[in-house]
C-alpha cells in the first residue's frame, strides 16, 4: 500500500489523464503534476505493474482494463476527434452575436465553426486562413475581409508585419483563436512566432477574446506562447485536462461555467 495519499491521488489522475488522452509523455506528466521525471516513473512503474497503463519509448499508454482484453486502445479514434472538435466548434459558436466584427484564427476547430454562424445577421468576419474564406462564401453571406500578409509555402495561414497590423487597426468585438498547447503557468500556445505574434495582436484589439482546443500539449516548450489564461475571456477545451491544470485556469480567473459531452467552458466571472 501507498504511505501517502498525495502519491495515490496522483497516480489515480494519471490513469485518468491517460485514460482520456490515449498517450502522454513522461515530460508533460512531470510539468503538469510539478513533480520530477523520476517521481513520474516510479508512479508510471507501479501503474503498468497494476495493468493500468503501458510504458514506451517515454511515454505512457492507456491499456484497455475490459476482461480479458490486452490490446491498447486509444481513447479518440479520428472519427471521435473530428466530431469532438465539431462540438467545441459548436459551442463556440454560441459566443457570436449579430452585428458582432469576429477575427477568426487559424485551425481546424476554428473552421468547423463556420456552418453554426448561418443564423448571424450583419456579421463582419476578418479571416487570417485562406481556407476558411472560401467555407465562409460557401455557408454564409456576411463581409468577410482577409487579414493580409504573407503565406508561407504549403500554409494557408496569413502572417508577418501586414497580417498583425491589418489586425491591429481593426474594431474587434470578438476574436477566435485555437490553441495547440497549454502550460501549467497558463500560457496558450500556437504552432510558431509567427501565428503567436498575429494571435497576440487581434488579442490585444478584441473586446472579447476566445480560445479553443482539444488534447493540447501539455508542455511550455512545444510552442509559442500567444497569451495567458488571465488575459482571455472564454476558453472551450476537451476534458483531457489534468486536475492541476484545470485548478490552474481557475486560479487565473475563469471558472468551469460547463461541462458537456467531453467538453469544458471556462468563462470569467
Amino acid at each position: 500500500m501507498l504511505n501517502h495519499k498525495g502519491s495515490l491521488r496522483r497516480r489515480l489522475q494519471i490513469v485518468e489523464l491517460v485514460r482520456k488522452r490515449g498517450e502522454v509523455s513522461v515530460d508533460e506528466l512531470s510539468r503538469a503534476f510539478d513533480v520530477s521525471v523520476v517521481t513520474i516513473r516510479s508512479d508510471l512503474s507501479y501503474l503498468e505493474q497494476q495493468r493500468y497503463l503501458l510504458r514506451s519509448l517515454g511515454k505512457a499508454r492507456y491499456l484497455a482494463q475490459e476482461p480479458g482484453d490486452n490490446i491498447l486502445v486509444p481513447t479518440w479514434d479520428a472519427a471521435a476527434r473530428k466530431a469532438s472538435e465539431t462540438v467545441v466548434a459548436r459551442f463556440a459558436a454560441e459566443h457570436v452575436r449579430d452585428s458582432e466584427a469576429v477575427m477568426l484564427g487559424v485551425g481546424e476547430i476554428v473552421h468547423k465553426m463556420i456552418p453554426f454562424l448561418t443564423d448571424r445577421a450583419n456579421l463582419s468576419l476578418l479571416i487570417q486562413d485562406v481556407s476558411v474564406a472560401k467555407t465562409v462564401q460557401r455557408f454564409l453571406h456576411c463581409e468577410v475581409l482577409l487579414t493580409g500578409g504573407r503565406l508561407e509555402h504549403g500554409s494557408t495561414a496569413m502572417t508577418g508585419p501586414d497580417a498583425e497590423a491589418a489586425v491591429g487597426r481593426r474594431s474587434i468585438d470578438l476574436c477566435v483563436l485555437e490553441a495547440c498547447g497549454l502550460d501549467r503557468y497558463g500560457n496558450l500556445l500556437t504552432a510558431d512566432s509567427a501565428l503567436a505574434r498575429v494571435a497576440r495582436a487581434a488579442r490585444r484589439a478584441a473586446k472579447r477574446t476566445m480560445v479553443v482546443a482539444f488534447q493540447p500539449v501539455l508542455d511550455g516548450r512545444k510552442g509559442e506562447t500567444f497569451a495567458n489564461a488571465s488575459e482571455i475571456d472564454t476558453l472551450l477545451i476537451d476534458d483531457g485536462i489534468d486536475p492541476p491544470t484545470m485548478e490552474m485556469v481557475e486560479r487565473e480567473g475563469l471558472q468551469l461555467q460547463r461541462r458537456n459531452t467531453g467538453i469544458l467552458e471556462f468563462s470569467v466571472s
